[in-house]
């Protein structure tokens, strides 16, 4: 599924994936509770509505980035 978004948003999203086991700060940080877990930043900060967490289909995972692209938050 990453590899999907690494190559559809490219260029228009920096995207990290981050090992959950190998980084267990960075997940009680950001309160990451359910995996695969995505959530947007702009200048820092994350955008507000942005997390998704737990099983996405390709198709929502797909609608949930571009309404954020397309949004003033993102943008």
């Amino acid at each position: 599924m990453f590899a999907y978004v690494f190559k559809e948003y490219k260029g228009r999203l920096n995207i990290f994936k981050i090992d959950h086991d190998s980084n267990p700060k960075i997940i009680e940080e950001y309160k990451v509770y359910g995996l695969p877990a995505i959530i947007l930043f702009k200048n820092g900060k994350e955008v507000p509505e942005s997390r998704w967490e737990g099983a996405m289909t390709k198709a929502k995972l797909k609608e949930h980035l571009d309404s954020l692209l397309e949004s003033t938050t993102v943008a």
